[in-house]
């Protein structure tokens, strides 16, 4: 098959495309691709309907699947495949676990190529993390392995871990996958530098961005403007030229419950970002609640950075395409 961009690409072509090929597909897509997140661990937006299949009908590209565990299984909202798993949720929560089907599979029932989110964290943070988020979103190189043999085929890592275990974590991986998966850091926001004396300023460092990327990251992401305090055009578009220079893809994030803003204002951070240059427009998982971003604004962003014509094709094309 001839490399398509992502942007023209039926949801069958994207669900088949190897990471090099999801990869080089966004990199054609000209900075016009959403990857918006849709959280497992707790209830769905709307009933009878995965937080995932409501972000993808909105406009996202690509569907972040938050706190999902590649050694526990499931998307809670469809049937597993042996109905006796779903019998107890589905009495007292009316949920059903969604348990037996490969990751592959799911992203074929959304439509969309799908990733997961781990953090990496450092030994005295991991059981605050585990308990926060869930034994699965701890970033190991073993549940990298076992989440790529499922079908994952784009990890985010994220978190505040040390400089050296982030790039013992991405070499390690790189050593065992080669180019089989797309790699991701995201560096999140506030909590981890709210002691540290420079705030904000400290958020991502040059020398950060080059080690990563030379560890073997894809993709690197940070704040979108307008997002975080003192992130504006000037230093986002400084970071992600510097990204561009070491041959890897900008993603630019709103995930400080932005996400969940007026459209006036997603729309304005959407202008920025892609002044910025971002290749591609992340939308975390506080909408309402922490589970997806407000599908409306998805909707809005969408039409701000690619217009009518890109956005109602990917809402409206159908997954059998």
């Amino acid at each position: 098959m001839t490399q398509k961009r992502f942007l023209s690409a039926t949801p069958s072509e994207l669900t088949a495309m190897t990471p090099v090929e999801l990869l080089s597909a966004i990199r054609m897509s000209e900075g016009r691709i959403i990857r918006a997140a849709a959280r497992i661990r707790g209830a769905n937006m709307i009933d009878h309907v995965t937080n995932a299949e409501l972000a993808a009908a909105f406009g996202a590209d690509i569907v972040n699947i938050d706190t999902f565990d590649p050694f526990n299984p499931y998307i809670p909202g469809w049937p597993s495949k042996d109905p006796a798993l779903d019998e107890v949720t589905e009495q007292t929560v009316q949920i059903p676990l969604g348990r037996g089907y490969t990751f592959q599979e799911i992203s074929e029932i959304v439509g969309r190529p799908l990733s997961i989110l781990m953090f990496a964290c450092n030994p005295e943070d991991r059981q605050r993390t585990e308990q926060v988020y869930g034994k699965g979103i701890v970033a190991t190189v073993d549940r990298m392995i076992e989440a790529r043999r499922l079908g994952v085929k784009h990890i985010c890592v994220s978190g505040w871990a040390h400089l050296e275990s982030f790039v013992e974590l991405f070499t390690a991986v790189r050593k065992e996958l080669g180019d089989d998966l797309i790699l991701q850091f995201n560096r999140p926001h506030g909590p981890g530098i709210l002691n540290q004396k420079a705030g904000f300023k400290e958020l991502i460092t040059e020398a950060e961005i080059v080690a990563f990327i030379q560890a073997g990251v894809n993709i690197v992401g940070i704040p979108a403007p307008g997002s975080l305090p003192g992130w504006d055009l000037t230093r986002c578009k400084h970071f992600v030229d510097l990204i561009h220079e070491y041959g890897a893809l900008a993603s630019l994030g709103v995930h400080t419950s932005q996400e969940g803003s007026f459209p006036q204002t997603v729309e304005q951070i959407a202008l920025y970002a892609k002044m910025a240059g971002a290749d591609i427009h992340d939308l975390g998982d506080s909408g309402y609640n922490e589970q997806i971003p407000d599908p409306l604004n998805i909707f809005h962003y969408s039409m701000a950075i690619r217009g009518r014509r890109h956005t109602y094709r990917r809402m409206a094309m159908s997954n059998r395409r």
